[in-house]
């Protein structure tokens, strides 16, 4: 049996926020990465791929668990691993050639070694030339290629990308995604395997031999796919728009279930059969996401006639795929949209709403919000006192209480934020108190 270079075994993660609530973001995780391999962690936002990373390269601790490098546990930073991060994180005064020699200074190597190990990151990432060049003369991407020499001039056998390209425009991002599986396989540096943190399907099957697919609430893996696409891979071929379309399917699935909708009538049930007992209905989590974003959503599925593919709107749209779920999922809890499958088309509510003024739209979003049982119970909990307000951390506590897998402080901000949209909650920052919108003035 191959040796892992890093494995997780059954590791939990959870943070405690501000507020003193406790949130597990983490739950149950188990994989490894071996030699020669290039791994990607998948999935949308609040998954916890960065905190996987971040566990693995000794930079956060495991609430528990194992967290093993080569088998013996991690303890501190990870030295079998490099970073780079999302954002550049470069020395403003510090040249290309210095910032990435900074990453050797804690080895107290000989200056020869140095210069050797740096022109030879300098030449692999293209960025001869640039040398006693400063970040401020550098593009986006070029920035970026200083940080990919900055972790390869270690000497690292793994090398952690955390969402590397995101910060870049398309062409620059393709650009390089070419370039980092090139330098993977041509094994030229210490860099025997890659771990990337992405939200981006393409990407993904672009680069990685193997695609772990992440779920929500907590963050857990819910899939692995092999990928033994050839390299160069094409992402016009068949094959690998098959898989992208599979992998579009599963995360769809999993944050906004093919299941009937509330408005849908349910069949009739025989005089003659006992009749369920009344269920109280789910208590909803709020996506953190704003309602006027929603609302472009609707109207770009309105402009398509009143349907649209799921994958195709986050590409016409430029948002990337799990926001779009956020937005879809937004106005499906509002019973403005279905989703049937990877399609999401507007109800008669929401058709509704999409022909309306400004006005319609307020009235609508007020009836519907009002319609939620979070609300409600936000409702009540406000109605308990004379003045009708409470202060905001009271209401996060109480969120916990209800939603105690969730983020309660993203919650309440969803609340308070579509709340004053739909006039019906107000939040006053001066006393920090959240209030029933009952038309008083403000003071």
């Amino acid at each position: 049996m191959r040796t892992p270079l890093i494995q997780l075994k059954q590791v939990m993660k959870s943070f405690t926020l501000e507020s003193g609530n406790e949130v597990k973001v983490l739950d149950n995780v188990n994989f490894s990465v071996y030699d020669d391999e290039f791994v990607a962690l998948l999935g949308p936002s609040g998954s916890g791929k960065s905190t996987c990373l971040r566990i693995m390269a000794g930079l956060t601790p495991a609430t528990s668990g194992e967290v093993l490098s080569r088998e013996k546990p991690i303890e501190g930073i990870n030295l079998d691993v490099a970073l780079v991060f999302q954002s550049f994180a470069l020395f403003p005064w510090e040249t290309v050639y210095t910032n990435i020699a900074l990453a050797l200074k804690p080895m107290r190597l000989p200056q020869g070694e140095i210069k050797v190990r740096v022109k030879k990151a300098i030449d692999l990432v293209g960025l001869e030339g640039f040398e006693e060049a400063y970040p401020r003369e550098l593009s986006g991407g070029m920035k970026q290629r200083v940080g990919v020499a900055r972790a390869i001039v270690m000497d690292r056998p793994v090398l952690f990308l955390d969402e590397p390209f995101s910060a870049l425009d398309v062409l620059t991002a393709d650009t390089l995604r070419t370039e980092m599986v090139k330098i993977f396989l041509d094994k030229k540096t210490a860099t025997r395997s890659m771990l990337m943190v992405t939200h981006n399907i393409n990407e993904a099957v672009f680069m990685a031999k193997r695609i772990l697919v992440m779920g929500i609430n907590p963050g857990h893996i819910r899939r692995e796919i092999v990928n033994d696409l050839p390299y160069p891979r094409d992402d016009q071929s068949p094959a690998f728009r098959r898989m992208v379309q599979q992998i579009h399917a599963m995360i769809t699935e999993a944050m906004i279930p093919d299941a009937p909708g509330a408005h849908e009538t349910p069949s009739p049930t025989s005089s003659a059969l006992p009749r369920p007992p009344i269920k109280e209905p789910p208590l909803e989590s709020l996506p953190n996401v704003q309602i006027v974003e929603m609302i472009g959503l609707l109207e770009a599925i309105g402009d398509r006639g009143g349907t649209a593919d799921i994958f195709e709107l986050g590409q016409a749209t430029g948002k990337e795929y799990g926001r779009i779920l956020y937005l879809v999922k937004a106005a499906e809890l509002l019973d403005l949209v279905d989703t049937p499958k990877q399609m999401v088309q507007l109800t008669d509510l929401g058709r509704h709403f999409f022909d309306g003024d400004i006005n319609v739209r307020k009235r609508m979003l007020h009836e519907l919000f009002g319609a939620l049982r979070i609300v409600q119970m936000t409702t009540n909990l406000l109605r308990t006192d004379e003045h009708l307000r409470v202060p905001v951390e009271a209401l996060t506590e109480r969120v916990a209480e209800w939603l105690p897998n969730e983020n309660p402080d993203a919650i309440v901000e969803a609340l308070v934020s579509w709340g004053r949209f739909a006039e019906y909650f107000g939040y006053n920052d001066d006393t920090k108190e959240v209030y029933l919108d009952v038309g008083q003035e403000t003071t």
